[in-house]
């Protein structure tokens, strides 16, 4: 019974059909449209704003990039300009090491001559000496040939060491 068709229940289930669909196509169908369509455009506006959010982070994404590279370079800038400096400081350093230790030796060099050529002039005034002494003592003792000779070596020979080298 349930099962059979019955062309009374037919129609009137077509006329009601039709009269809600009427209904609806007249009153829910724009608001429902009109609802999708607002919703569609929400998420368009979502999407293109989310475009837009994702270009201006990559554009700051390549601008931290960009800082980031400039950054380095002017790190590696600073450390070959700090390497350089400290290789002048150094170079300078010794070259003035070797001016001083040049100045030192020549003053070194200046004092020994000094000193050798008052030491000569010591043992020139010595060695006058005592050759004034050597011809007093011949001069006063008068002696002969062979004695004047004999005095002399025995004056020689009593010169200290030091003085005859």
């Amino acid at each position: 019974m349930l099962l059979d068709p019955h062309l009374g229940t037919i129609v009137w289930t077509l006329v009601t059909f039709s009269v809600v669909f009427l209904i609806l196509a007249k009153f829910a169908w724009p608001n429902l449209i009109g609802a999708l369509d607002e919703r569609e455009e929400r998420i368009r506006k979502a999407l293109e704003g989310a475009g837009d959010a994702q270009a201006q982070a990559e554009a700051a994404l390549e601008e931290h990039r960009d800082t980031l590279a400039t950054a380095s370079t002017e790190a590696r800038q600073i450390v070959t300009e700090s390497r350089e400096a400290a290789e002048r400081v150094h170079q300078e350093t010794i070259e003035q090491a070797r001016e001083e230790a040049q100045r030192l030796v020549e003053q070194a060099r200046i004092t020994i001559e000094r000193e050798k050529t008052a030491a000569m002039a010591q043992l020139r005034r010595e060695m006058g000496d005592l050759a004034i002494q050597a011809a007093s003592a011949l001069v006063d003792e008068n002696l002969d040939n062979d004695r004047n000779r004999k005095l002399v070596d025995n004056f020689i020979n009593s010169v200290p060491e030091s003085i005859k080298q």
